[in-house]
């Protein structure tokens, strides 16, 4: 299933949950509860940062045209250049300071995003300080927001060249233990970085394990260091010690998961640390031994910006180890039913752990399960995760109209996340063209590493002897198969959606 598959899927939810939502509106509309959020900025003199105005309302959407007056006449040092930032806007000056700006509309925005560039001057005054107003008006109601601007001195993090792509470090650790990686740093601007902060935002399966005492863990999140050694020009840097991360006892032998180290001048966070923890309830702070950076002595001059903030973090790519694999069990089904029936029959899958089995979001080389259905009998509408597939050909299917596709006997199919103790069926409405006794088909997995072969293939049989013979569209009992887990979940959901909008 590709992104647009699955985008096109979550339209639908989307959909039918604004249809409910609309069914429930009373006849009359109270003024809309308007706000605006925006962020203050620091900005170097010939450097630019992103900003930006967000419009919204909290109760409801915003279904029309929404208008915005940005006011700079108390900028200093800076200019606001509109350039294509902001191309579902259109923008008119209505003198040297002042922008009126309006949106094209839309149905069911619960809020729109006016973007700009904020440009330093080039004989800005390190320190000197500013701000750009903001008058947002919809529907009789208005609300104002104000961005404080301070001019920064230019500084410079780096991490290396991304000219192929973010630099990575790659280490690998066994299930239920820990690894290690560290997260250098350079500093190739030409001022002394004075404090710094470090980011770490892990994978859930790949959780930070460090206890250092100017660490602060957020539960399930990500990490927070906070460092007060400055970083001089030309200078590379390490840590004290490598950052700890456990390995879920779940993760599969062979997963690659990535999680990310992000540095930061100390001025640049302080700006987006509020939108951080809003994120978050639970925090610990470490009460070890400090992290720390090579010392290096300088009296602070004022406040600091990354002029290039987009090089200064790693991709920490960790491969388990070990053997903890998927030992995954196919599960067969039967249907019944007269020439002409269409039935339903959901084979399906269990998975006997230890590890998990998740997917990347990227269908694999090779199908994960292979269904063939019995003869006598027609696919009507396939598992919207199975397509069309034949031993040797290609995959994943080069179109999404595959994915779901019916009149095909044999099909291959995506698994997604499994977890351990979980099923999952495969639901497909097949039609009967023939009444054949004990016609029998047949559901096997195709896991990669599966340490059971005896429990891969099960039947699906239609019509077996003694079962009977039933008529009109009724579904088979699909082996009694519990659907439970993730993408029962998703489906339920949906189920409860379409309920609602009375499909």
């Amino acid at each position: 299933m590709s992104m647009r598959t699955a985008r096109r899927l979550l339209a639908g939810v989307a959909a039918a949950g604004a249809f409910v939502a609309a069914s429930a509106l009373p006849a009359y509309a109270a003024a809309p509860n308007l706000q605006i959020e925006t962020r203050d900025a620091l900005v170097a003199p010939d450097g630019y940062v992103s900003g930006y105005a967000f419009v919204f309302n909290p109760d409801d959407a915003l279904n029309g045209v929404i208008s915005v007056v940005v006011d700079s006449s108390d900028l200093k040092g800076a200019h606001i250049e509109w350039n294509d930032m902001s191309t579902e806007w259109l923008c008119t000056a209505e003198s040297d300071t002042v922008t009126r700006c309006a949106n094209a509309g839309g149905e069911f925005v619960s809020g729109v995003s006016l973007d700009y560039v904020l440009r330093g001057e080039s004989d800005a005054q390190v320190g000197d300080t500013g701000s750009i107003s903001f008058t947002a008006e919809f529907g009789g109601a208005k609300a104002t927001g104000k961005s404080n601007v301070t001019i920064a001195e230019a500084s410079d993090l780096s991490t290396g060249s991304f000219e192929q792509g973010p630099p990575t470090l790659e280490v690998t650790g066994d299930p239920g233990g820990t690894t290690k990686a560290n997260a250098p740093v350079s500093n190739v601007g030409q001022s002394t970085v004075e404090r710094t902060v470090l980011t770490i935002q892990p994978d859930w399966r790949t959780p930070y394990a460090g206890d250092f005492s100017n660490c602060v863990y957020y539960d399930n999140a990500f990490a927070i260091c906070e460092f007060d050694q400055a970083l001089e020009p030309g200078k590379n840097y390490r840590l004290s010690e490598d950052i700890p991360y456990g390995i879920d006892k779940t993760v599969r032998t062979g997963s690659v998961l990535s999680t990310y180290t992000d540095w930061w001048i100390a001025d640049d966070f302080k700006l987006v640390e509020k939108s951080w923890l809003d994120l978050v309830s639970e925090s610990h702070r470490g009460t070890g031994e400090p992290l720390r950076l090579e010392e290096v002595a300088n009296a602070r001059r004022g406040p600091q910006t990354d002029v290039t903030p987009y090089d200064s973090w790693w991709e920490v790519k960790i491969t388990a180890g070990g053997d903890n694999q998927v030992d995954m069990a196919a599960i067969g089904a039967t249907a019944s039913g007269a020439v002409g029936a269409t039935v339903d029959v959901a084979p399906g899958i269990r998975n006997l752990g230890p590890a998990a089995l998740t997917s990347d979001g990227v269908p694999p080389a090779k199908p994960d399960v292979l269904i063939t259905m019995p003869e006598g009998t027609t696919v009507v509408e396939a598992s919207w995760d199975c397509a069309p597939y034949t031993a040797g050909g290609d995959w994943p299917p080069a179109d999404d109209a595959d994915w779901g596709k019916g009149g095909a006997r044999e099909y291959g199919c995506w698994v997604w996340d499994l977890y351990t103790g979980y099923d999952y069926q495969f639901a497909f409405k097949v039609k009967i063209d023939q009444v054949l006794e004990n016609a029998v088909g047949t559901i096997t997995t195709k896991i990669g590493g599966d340490p059971n072969a005896g429990n891969d293939s099960a039947e699906i049989v239609v019509n077996s002897a003694g079962a009977g013979v039933g008529g009109g569209t009724g579904g088979g009992d699909g082996g009694g198969l519990p659907v439970t887990g993730p993408k029962s979940t998703m489906i339920a959901g949906v189920g409860v959606l379409m309920v609602g909008a009375g499909a």
